[in-house]
């Protein structure tokens, strides 16, 4: 019974969370990419629920604005990918990071 409202609640969740967003946003082209203000932090602790995103830029109103690394919720059945600057042939761009579905078996070998 408990493996049963195990799986019910996976299920739910994983429903409940398919209105996460998966587009990746880009950010207006640079002549050189930003340098993060801060020292990026590599978390090494693990957490039941909680995953650590580093700290990267997010793109609002057309402009970079540095957002600091911290905690976030699982969200079953997805993975967060970091963002990443990209060269062009007019420069340098930011793709923001993004929560990417992945299969529920992976995840539980991820996060279980």
């Amino acid at each position: 019974m408990k493996n049963f409202n195990q799986i019910v609640a996976i299920g739910i969740i994983v429903l409940c969370s398919m209105s996460i967003s998966t587009a990746q946003n880009q950010g207006p082209v640079l002549a050189e990419k930003l340098e993060t203000p801060e020292t990026i932090v590599k978390q090494t602790l693990q957490k039941r629920s909680l995953m650590w995103i580093e700290g990267q830029w997010k793109i609002e109103n057309n402009q970079y604005i540095w957002v600091s690394g911290h905690w976030a919720t699982k969200k079953i059945g997805y993975v967060f990918i970091n963002g990443k600057w990209t060269k062009n042939s007019k420069g340098w761009v930011w793709t923001e990071g993004y929560w990417k579905e992945i299969a529920l078996n992976k995840w539980m070998n991820l996060y279980a």
